[in-house]
């Protein structure tokens, strides 16, 4: 037992970015609508991931994704968050769940 043969090691790869050959470009829809951006695409326009991107549609009606500088889209947050802030100050939440109680009540009678 003492002659027993070991496995070959594999070369140790390469971890030096460099462009793959014979690759597609390409990519399906899943069933739950996501796309996998290839390698090379996300590399050459220096994507990585939790990015946040945009989806556009040009006027070909081709589907554009476009990289979002994240100042930008957190700026965009908070100006959305900032158009509703006003609604909690004149929304009667008190009043809106007894509304929900009296219907409830109403429908488990029948």
């Amino acid at each position: 037992m003492a002659n027993k043969v070991k496995a070959k090691r594999s070369p140790k790869k390469s971890t030096s970015p460099r462009p793959r050959r014979g690759r597609a470009t390409t990519s399906r829809i899943s069933s739950k609508n996501q796309i996998t951006i290839p390698v090379e695409v996300l590399r050459e326009v220096n994507l990585n991931p939790g990015d946040p991107v945009e989806f556009m549609i040009d006027k070909e009606n081709r589907i554009v994704i476009a990289s979002i500088d994240e100042a930008d889209w957190k700026k965009s947050l908070r100006e959305l968050a900032g158009s509703m802030s006003g609604l909690s100050r004149t929304f009667d939440y008190k009043k809106e769940r007894e509304e929900w109680d009296r219907k409830a009540m109403q429908t488990r009678r029948g």
